[in-house]
């Protein structure tokens, strides 16, 4: 009876500071922007002591991970060069080398449309995705030459695009085009895919498309709103599967360019605060995830 005495006040005390800690999340939104500015520790130090130091120790730990395993997005797809991750390659400055890439592709390219079947299809899908890449320079300049071979292709991946055994590789190609292609490229492939990634953005079989949330956002061209209801639903509605194969592929730190950053971070700060008041831990985890996202 003298343990069970001593230790029950213990229980209750540690019990206390576990609600403690998840209820204190909530006052993160309402210092977000000191966060981001003060250095640690002195991030820290604005919450407070107690539940409030060791909540923002949580989330410090949890941005400097995020930023330390940040995603380069073009070394990410298969089959392109590892060692040119997040760039373009040079552009192609002599004649002759970009004739023979040109050829280079023409000849992958004609031999997908020759190949029957899903799987065939994609496997040569597969073996274009390093041509296009070094291809790329042109796609941002968009040259004659490339716009013509680029706009075929598009039409080529949206056929059949929402099949499940091409699904992946049209939706990298498309990726990789919308990347490396700027603009020009937006303009030419919304009208042709927007719809179709957003019917299957709903269809569950696609949840495992690590790229397919994204593809809508930069079909959308990073409209706030369209940013907004997509990183709520990645905090509420997601399934697990979607969430660890999707939200770090969402680009959000190219909101920091548009001006969008400050404004996407009250969002975030105000679902962590959500989560916290509601004891969701599912939700917390996830909007803290995306917080540290928006570089």
């Amino acid at each position: 009876m003298f343990g069970v005495d001593i230790v029950c006040p213990y229980l209750k005390l540690l019990n206390a500071v576990s609600e403690a800690v998840l209820t204190s999340v909530a006052i993160i939104s309402m210092f977000s922007y000191s966060l981001d500015l003060l250095p640690p520790p002195l991030n820290q130090l604005v919450l407070g002591g107690g539940a409030g130091v060791l909540t923002a120790t949580a989330v410090a730990k949890r941005g400097r991970h995020a930023k330390s395993t940040k995603v380069r997005a073009t070394a990410s797809l298969p089959g392109v060069p590892s060692e040119r991750a997040g760039r373009a390659p040079a552009a192609l400055t002599k004649p002759v080398e970009k004739q023979q890439l040109l050829r280079k592709y023409d000849k992958a390219f004609a031999e997908m449309l020759a190949r029957h079947g899903a799987q065939s299809r994609s496997e040569a899908l597969e073996l274009m995705k390093p041509i296009i890449y070094q291809l790329s320079p042109d796609l941002k300049a968009w040259t004659g030459d490339a716009r013509l071979r680029m706009y075929l292709l598009l039409q080529e991946l949206s056929k059949n695009l929402d099949d499940p055994v091409s699904a992946k590789p049209s939706l990298n190609i498309l990726y990789l085009v919308l990347t490396q292609g700027g603009q020009a490229a937006l303009e030419m492939a919304k009208p042709m895919f927007r719809e179709r990634i957003q019917e299957m953005y709903g269809k569950s079989i696609h949840d495992d498309e690590r790229f397919l949330p994204r593809l809508m956002l930069m079909l959308d061209d990073y409209d706030l709103t369209a940013v907004e209801t997509l990183t709520k639903d990645a905090i509420h509605l997601w399934g697990e599967d979607r969430f660890r194969a999707a939200w770090e592929y969402l680009g959000l730190d190219e909101l920091r360019e548009r001006g969008l950053r400050n404004k996407l971070k009250g969002v975030l700060g105000e679902e962590i605060a959500k989560a916290g008041n509601e004891r969701d831990r599912t939700a917390l985890n996830r909007a803290v995830e995306l917080y540290h996202a928006v570089a």
